[in-house]
């Protein structure tokens, strides 16, 4: 598994705002991919000024957006700019997808540890005080909460504790999370999936497991995820779950067939039975 290569990436945008407060030294930075969210990043970036972290660093990535939440991210940034360590928005040059929009915020940042926060979700005030108290007391490569569900449904998410084999049946683990830098290095970063519906956070997942990485489960309502018209979760389509996870074994026989076709028997069965229903309420994504 290659390395991600930093100054490949960095090429997709440029920077269209940067603030620094040079007293703060933060170890935390949140990315926070943009494409045509302008009605609800203004909540998002709200929930991080609410932290109860002291210091830390903001990354909204706007991905070639056709509305103007770019602009109401740089204008509520600027307002705000006391807030973050360091405040900064990078615009694609055209619309390259969530899974390259993030890798851009982690190719624009330096923080050794980094949150994943969707334009349309939002964060309790604890949010990164709990996931950055896990990482440090455990040693893991990534710590995540359970979800509240708002918006047009009320609920809660499926996470639970990293079980590496519960990843053949399907993704329990949403992509708000807080993941060290190196870790997220060594993978790779986030790929871009041959059916550009989602589930890149699957695919990450399965990979930290394959490199022996290990994640924390803080059991609190920590995050919370909007459900809309436009969520993964509501515009998934079963062909669309069932091509995502066909690509997925692909990627990663070792996860999905760790005994070989005997294996691949049985998760096909198990797959069928659980993942498909499991995954309209998982992986959601932008």
């Amino acid at each position: 598994m290659q390395p991600m290569r930093l100054y490949d990436v960095a090429s997709l945008g440029e920077i269209v705002y940067d603030s620094h407060n040079d007293g703060m030294a933060a170890e935390v930075a949140v990315i926070v991919p943009l494409y045509n969210y302008a009605g609800t990043v203004l909540e998002a970036l709200e929930s991080l000024v609410r932290q109860d972290l002291p210091e830390f660093s903001v990354v909204v990535v706007d991905d070639a957006s056709a509305d103007n939440g770019g602009e109401h991210a740089i204008r509520f940034l600027e307002r705000r700019r006391a807030r973050f360590a360091t405040a900064r928005v990078l615009r694609h040059h055209r619309n390259q997808g969530l899974s390259m929009a993030r890798n851009s915020g982690i190719a624009w940042s330096s923080e050794p540890y980094l949150f994943m926060l969707d334009a349309d979700n939002r964060l309790r005030p604890p949010a990164l005080s709990r996931l950055l108290e896990a990482l440090h007391c455990s040693g893991a490569a990534f710590a995540y909460s359970q979800l509240f569900w708002f918006g047009d449904e009320d609920a809660i998410g499926i996470a639970d504790v990293w079980e590496p084999e519960r990843l053949a049946i399907n993704n329990y683990i949403d992509a708000m999370a807080l993941i060290r830098r190196d870790a997220l290095l060594a993978a790779g970063g986030y790929a871009v999936l041959a059916d550009d519906h989602g589930l890149e956070d699957y695919d990450l997942w399965c990979r930290f497991a394959e490199l022996g990485l290990e994640g924390v489960f803080v059991p609190e309502l920590i995050c919370e995820y909007r459900v809309h018209a436009a969520s993964m979760v509501r515009t998934r389509s079963i062909p669309n779950i069932l091509a995502l996870n066909a690509e997925l074994a692909l990627r990663h026989p070792s996860i999905f067939y760790p005994h070989g076709a005997e294996s691949a028997a049985a998760t096909g069965t198990r797959r069928a039975t659980e993942g498909a229903g499991r995954s309209d309420r998982s992986g959601q994504r932008q």
